[in-house]
């Protein structure tokens, strides 16, 4: 597939797939080419949540890095989850805030890459200085990577994040733009809008969850082809 020149020289760093829910569906992200895999652990509103004991399996001898996704969890909660996961990264999706992150960086050997929720475009107005200011905290705080992701407020559950819902990209790459640390664009992303993001945004990384899914939790293997096979000329060699 020829470079798109509309993005010149820019290399997308890595793409994690996010919603795991068996080791089935962590080998076959690891195969299509995937740099990380998300377990959401204990995570209340997201159907896609699963136990502890249950992401115990999936992150006994990975294939590749495995990412916990908490929600508002305790600092013992978090540190218990990392003592017995061992994972590359803990992934908070609450509100959290920096001086959280913190005390964290100073409890875990783990990466801490923290979530910031958006509304869907055209549904809701986005405070942008305030989230910029936000993300300038995280990054003193010690954060090692900040993700944008879509809120979806419509349902009986307020969803942060696996919504399917694109965000408002110009404000995403605002948001990212001049970070000191790696920017994680998620929310909706698919193999039919990822080139489309990918020059919008400009991101580190991609978070994609629904956009490979044939139902929910679980994995389709001929989407995942289809993202990467988009991906590769982007991918960083």
């Amino acid at each position: 597939m020829p470079h798109n020149s509309t993005l010149g020289a820019y290399r997308l760093d890595f793409v994690k797939i996010c919603g795991i829910t068996s080791a089935e569906d962590r080998d076959l992200v690891a195969e299509a080419g995937a740099d990380y895999f998300g377990v959401l652990i204990d995570v209340a509103y997201s159907p896609r949540s699963i136990s502890l004991t249950q992401a115990g399996k999936l992150f006994k001898s990975p294939p590749i890095p495995g990412v916990a996704l908490v929600f508002n969890s305790s600092l013992d909660r978090i540190r218990k989850i990392v003592d017995e996961l061992n994972p590359f990264a803990i992934q908070l999706l609450g509100n959290e805030p920096p001086e959280f992150i913190a005390t964290l960086k100073s409890a875990l050997d783990c990466r801490i890459w923290k979530c910031l929720h958006l509304p869907p475009k055209g549904h809701g107005a986005v405070d942008l200085e305030f989230l910029i200011t936000l993300a300038e905290d995280l990054e003193n705080s010690g954060v090692d990577a900040i993700a944008v992701d879509t809120l979806d407020t419509t349902g009986t559950k307020t969803m942060l994040g696996g919504t399917g819902m694109v965000g408002d990209w110009n404000a995403i790459r605002a948001l990212l733009k001049d970070r000191t640390v790696p920017g994680i664009l998620a929310g909706g992303i698919n193999d039919g809008n990822v080139i489309m993001a990918l020059q919008a945004v400009r991101p580190n990384g991609i978070d994609v969850c629904t956009g490979v899914e044939s139902s929910i939790g679980k994995k389709d293997p001929a989407k995942l082809n289809r993202l990467f096979d988009v991906l590769e000329p982007y991918r960083s060699s």
